[in-house]
């Protein structure tokens, strides 16, 4: 299994987990200490409303993120170091996750 794989894997385990179902994963989660929403969103070419509708946030909390009125915390913060390193990763549990809901 490559890398990529073992990271659909573990994402769509952080769904089922946030879902309440069980999952054969670990629960201990290291948390990064920031997160550079706005340099994410710019790298990703997305306007703030285009960037919170296909990662499930409000647009007013990733304004407030940016303008760093707010910081994103825990699994926020953890789904946004994820998106920044693998976007295509993230779309493709959450184009799963849509098809199988449809």
């Amino acid at each position: 299994m490559n890398s990529e794989q073992k990271l659909v894997n573990g994402l769509q385990e952080v769904l089922a987990y946030a879902k309440g179902e069980k999952t054969a994963g670990r629960t201990t989660v290291v948390v990064p200490k920031d997160v550079d929403v706005k340099s994410i969103r710019v790298r990703l070419h997305l306007s703030q409303q285009e960037f919170a509708m296909r990662y499930g946030f409000p647009v007013a909390t990733v304004r407030n993120w940016e303008q760093r009125r707010r910081r994103p915390e825990g699994a926020a913060r953890l789904l946004l170091r994820i998106i920044e390193a693998k976007p295509e990763a993230v779309e493709e549990v959450l184009h799963a996750e849509n098809s199988a809901a449809a």
